[in-house]
């Protein structure tokens, strides 16, 4: 059988290259990475995958991939701006919405058979209801939800021109995460005391990069126009998690609980003062629950997940200690923002007086 030939855009990202060695395990597949950051991980690939460093933005670089490097049967649409301090506004904006255009045009024109998109939790905002289904009103607090949300709709106009799949993620862990979590593993490695807003009895969902990995493979076997929410099937607290972390390293650090209001406050007028790492919706979801329903995901795909919250997360844990000393910041360039640790900010203090 011929292989079936992909594109990844953000390939040598986190989620992106965790794709390109799930694919590589299955086999039959031919994979070209699309991405602006350097490709650290193309010596362990060899001849098995090719790489054109380029933006998705830029029209000239989507439409030269396809030239150059297609047909594609199927189009991973990983790549986005994440919300931080070295990444303007417009700047997220025109990746996100622009660079989803411009692939997805260049993918009808070009005959390819599947678009699969990695849309985010974040879409939702603060739903009503809980756990949130793909019916669920989007109602996106920042710019990173709004740019996914909108990007959906740029995807739906052409619905009835190629098989599209969205999936939205939550925070997706497992080996190499690094962003808040890194700060997390930091604090617990070092016996530093984690502060929770609130009880930190609030509910959030994750997802293994594996389990997610193997949905976006799924996809590729589906037709039509179709939304899916995916995550872990297990969620505990936020507290639960980080005592389950806590207890694996052996760590001596204790959960603060702090109150929530007059924390939100501070926190607001820290993220406007660039003083600390957590964006509007980082502090806004830290003391709140989210999690979302995933038994669409389940029979269409006839997927599910294999790891819990804790098992992704002391699966990054171990690695954390064992790669310590080796990571970039973002903003370097060097890495995605999340294989990279972020600017601490005001937390250096924190960390000092725990």
């Amino acid at each position: 059988m011929k292989n079936k030939k992909v594109l990844i855009t953000g390939g040598a990202g986190f989620l992106g290259s965790n794709l390109v060695n799930f694919l590589l395990e299955k086999k039959g597949y031919e994979i070209v990475i699309f991405d602006k950051l350097e490709n650290h991980s193309a010596k362990n690939y060899g001849n098995k995958v090719k790489y054109y460093k380029g933006n998705i933005i830029s029209k000239k670089d989507v439409v030269n991939v396809f030239s150059k490097h297609g047909p594609f049967s199927v189009v991973f649409h990983l790549a986005s701006a994440m919300p931080n301090k070295e990444v303007s506004d417009g700047t997220l904006w025109k990746t996100n919405i622009d660079g989803t255009r411009n692939l997805i045009s260049q993918a009808v024109e070009n005959k390819a058979d599947s678009f699969i998109f990695t849309s985010s939790n974040v879409a939702y905002g603060i739903p009503k209801n809980l756990p949130a289904v793909e019916k669920t009103s989007l109602t996106p607090l920042e710019i990173y939800g709004k740019s996914k949300a909108q990007a959906e709709k740029e995807l739906a106009k052409y619905k009835n021109k190629i098989n599209i799949q969205i999936i939205r993620c939550p925070v997706i862990s497992g080996l190499g995460r690094l962003g808040l979590q890194g700060i997390l593993f930091e604090f617990i490695s070092e016996n530093k005391n984690i502060y929770v807003l609130g009880d930190g009895l609030n509910k959030y969902q994750f997802a293994d990069v594996t389990d997610v990995s193997n949905a976006l493979e799924k996809a590729t076997y589906i037709s039509g126009f179709n939304i899916y929410n995916i995550g872990c099937d297990e969620i505990l607290s936020l507290r639960e998690l980080y005592e389950g972390v806590i207890d694996y390293a052996k760590s001596t650090s204790k959960i603060i609980s702090i109150p929530k209001a007059p924390a939100l406050i501070i926190l607001s007028i820290l993220d406007k003062l660039n003083l600390s790492p957590l964006g509007i919706y980082q502090y806004t979801m830290i003391g709140r629950s989210l999690y979302l329903d995933t038994s669409k995901i389940k029979k269409k795909l006839k997927w599910k997940p294999k790891k819990t919250n804790l098992d992704t997360f002391l699966d990054n844990y171990k690695w954390y200690i064992e790669n310590k000393g080796k990571f970039a910041e973002v903003g370097s360039g060097t890495f995605s923002d999340n294989r990279s640790l972020p600017k601490m900010g005001i937390l250096k203090l924190l960390k000092i007086f725990s």
